[in-house]
């Protein structure tokens, strides 16, 4: 017999509340107050933080100094018994849950690749039911086609979130392929039949309710007709009655950064094969004073012998940005360039790679392109950088740090 969760009665309470219309302040007056003795604040933080998560969504994170300060106010409990509570609160994603990569554990920050998402479908011309996406869970559905509108979806599973979900919905996006795009960049799709920007989720058995644990999935196929021959990303977001995850509005490096890592509702599918030997990535830097970065080309299984460069010729780069053409000798292998970027200021990054045979990569071999955004010791946001990346003793010791922007991986094809 399955036992009840030890927070059921907790979360249900702050379920009550949000039905009745309470504000998350009151709701944490009264969950409170049904709290057993001696009360612990933890449960209440938590489900209060899943619950009214609209509340608390900053833009681009939770704001755990909002929902701290609710605590301390409604409960009278210490400000840091109530500060470790809201900490706690979002350290996994609670709610509809979108993998950056198959082995996305729900951790906040994410871990691993940001743009490896399972959860975003592509399957050409070919409509699969909310069944058949479910059943392939684990299994990488990309095969889009060319000069043809591909039938596209979005899945997510409930996360950590112990009462059910009404209304889950999905959006989706595109743009050139690249490294975390401004918002202004992303192109809405519309349902294939283009009546719609959003499709409702719905279970395997065609349920529309969202139970903990349930994976849901699009009902309505999204039509994603590529422009052209080359590369994109594409960018599935997730929401519901607990949390509207609207598409990210605030411009700027770190917003980008932050979004990605921070939010669990959304996930990006920055995977393709590799179809020429000269392949091309948009990059950005969207703050409005110089920044550096760096490139790096992480290879895997590449023939022996293959020469590959990282190069940017675009005018205005304060920097040069060419790693020249670098032999590889390894099965694993990386290939950097820095550069400094100008304010508000796009580019293009040619990836060039010359194998033995002057073919294309062959299948089971990588490149895994990266943007690292680098931070100085003096830069406004190095402590930031240190928090978000999990290096709080170089913020204390002076060293610079590298903030991901994101990844582009071309996959061999022969």
């Amino acid at each position: 017999m399955l036992q009840a969760h030890p927070d059921q009665k907790t979360w249900n309470a702050a379920l009550s509340c949000f039905d009745d219309g309470y504000g998350s302040a009151a709701a944490i007056r009264e969950v409170w107050s049904e709290a057993p003795p001696p009360g612990d604040i933890v449960p209440v933080a938590t489900a209060i933080g899943a619950i009214y998560a609209d509340t608390y969504w900053a833009g681009t994170r939770f704001d755990i100094s909002k929902l701290a300060t609710d605590l301390r106010a409604a409960t009278g409990v210490s400000q840091p018994d109530c500060d470790a509570a809201a900490r706690r609160a979002f350290q996994k994603w609670r709610g509809l849950f979108v993998r950056a990569n198959l082995s996305d554990d729900t951790s906040i920050p994410k871990a691993g690749s940001l743009t490896a998402s399972p959860d975003v479908v592509i399957n050409g011309q070919v409509d699969l039911s909310v069944k058949e996406i479910i059943k392939r869970w684990d299994t990488f559905v990309w095969t889009p086609e060319v000069g043809y509108k591909n039938y596209t979806y979005g899945r997510a599973q409930s996360q950590n979130f112990l009462v059910p979900i009404a209304k889950p919905i999905l959006r989706m996006y595109y743009s050139d392929a690249g490294f975390t795009p401004p918002p202004s960049t992303w192109v809405q799709m519309f349902t294939y039949d283009g009546t719609s920007g959003t499709s409702e989720m719905k279970t395997a058995d065609g349920g529309t309710k969202a139970e903990p644990g349930t994976r849901v999935a699009a009902s309505s196929a999204f039509a994603f007709e590529p422009p052209g021959s080359g590369h994109y990303c594409l960018i599935t977001v997730v929401g519901s009655e607990f949390f509207a995850n609207s598409p990210l509005e605030q411009t700027g490096n770190w917003s980008s950064a932050e979004w990605i890592q921070y939010n669990g509702a959304a996930g990006w599918h920055n995977v393709d094969k590799t179809v020429s030997s000269h392949e091309t990535l948009k990059f950005y830097n969207q703050d409005s004073r110089p920044e550096r970065f760096v490139f790096e080309a992480h290879c895997t299984r590449l023939p022996v012998g293959t020469r590959l460069s990282l190069e940017s010729s675009d005018s205005g780069l304060i920097s040069p940005a060419s790693s020249g053409f670098v032999e590889i000798t390894a099965e694993y292998q990386v290939v950097k360039v820095e550069t400094e970027l100008p304010p508000n200021f796009a580019g293009t990054l040619n990836i060039r790679y010359k194998t033995p045979d002057n073919g294309l990569l062959p299948e089971g071999s990588a490149i895994d392109v990266r943007q690292g955004w680098i931070i100085s010791k003096n830069h406004d946001r190095h402590l930031d950088a240190a928090n978000l990346v999990g290096r709080v003793e170089d913020h204390i010791l002076g060293r610079p740090l590298t903030v991901p922007m994101g990844n582009f991986t071309f996959l061999g094809t022969r």
